[in-house]
């Protein structure tokens, strides 16, 4: 017999988004409400995350729910790549039973 689990949320389910850095692992959470940006570079070992002035792959200009599926997209090209700074780790309350 096989089970299987999913915990399906909303963007408002989001409670805080964790950045962690590819290079030392370190991770700084930011509560979901007060985020304005995505830090410039690791707290701990000052690894560079975002380099200013680079092209952009996702646009902005549209509406918000299509720039989300496109930074999306984009994230997992360069998780395949290899070629990720940091990972971006979504935190959610436990669901109740």
């Amino acid at each position: 017999m096989t089970f299987e689990r999913k915990i399906v949320v909303g963007l408002d389910d989001i409670k805080a988004i964790t950045f962690e850095c590819a290079k030392c692992k370190t991770r700084t959470t930011v509560p979901a409400d007060s985020l304005r940006e995505i830090p410039g570079a690791c707290n701990s070992c000052n690894a560079i995350w975002l380099i200013k002035d680079i092209p952009t792959y996702v646009s902005t200009s549209g509406p918000a729910p299509i720039a989300l599926i496109q930074a999306i997209g984009r994230m997992r090209i360069l998780i395949q790549e290899s070629k990720e700074t940091f990972r971006i780790l979504l935190e959610f309350e436990e669901p109740k039973p």
